[in-house]
């Protein structure tokens, strides 16, 4: 019987705060609860009737408010859809002119031919419409503002520049190289 005793007497002395806490509650819940008087609106006065003239622009005016349906105009504000980095790339792009092998992408364009061992090595470009075009080191090249660093038999390398996800510059090189047939003709 004891046993039993003490085990209901610890049971009770840990619901013992959560019963007073709940008692608490339950009291400030019913005194908050009281009959209040709502206070009344105070009395609207009276403006002096105006002249039949000075009436008609007025109810006019207040029609209009009343009838007046708020518009959103997005011209000359950002896209809050956009990132704020797109438009810092779009803002570049914008400032500097593009030259032909920056209107089409790395992946578009064809590693012709390689001329090397001379004090300026020089590469052909052919973009998709079949033009050639000279490019050596330092030549800006694809939409990512790619730029011509190393020009080695049988292949070039450009390095692009781009911004990640959290605005970060980030550097790419990417490697183009003479088909397989060309290359045994590579120029030395």
């Amino acid at each position: 019987m004891s046993i039993s005793v003490n085990h209901r007497l610890r049971r009770f002395r840990l619901a013992a705060p959560a019963l007073t806490s709940l008692a608490v509650l339950g009291w400030l819940a019913v005194s908050a609860c009281g009959d209040e008087e709502e206070t009344p609106p105070p009395p609207v006065v009276a403006a002096k009737a105006p002249s039949a003239a000075a009436s008609a622009p007025d109810a006019d005016k207040k029609a209009e408010e009343s009838d007046a349906v708020y518009t959103y105009n997005a011209i000359g504000k950002r896209d809050p859809f956009r990132t704020y980095f797109a438009e810092l790339e779009h803002e570049e792009t914008e400032v500097r002119k593009l030259t032909e092998l920056q209107m089409f992408d790395l992946d578009q364009l064809k590693l012709v031919a390689v001329v090397v061992g001379t004090a300026t090595p020089v590469a052909m470009v052919e973009d998709p419409t079949g033009k050639g075009h000279a490019v050596k080191v330092g030549t800006v090249i694809g939409k990512h503002w790619g730029q011509v660093k190393h020009i080695r038999r049988g292949e070039i390398i450009i390095q692009e520049e781009f911004r990640d996800f959290t605005g970060r510059r980030v550097t790419h090189l990417v490697p183009m190289k003479l088909p397989e047939d060309k290359e045994e003709t590579a120029l030395q």
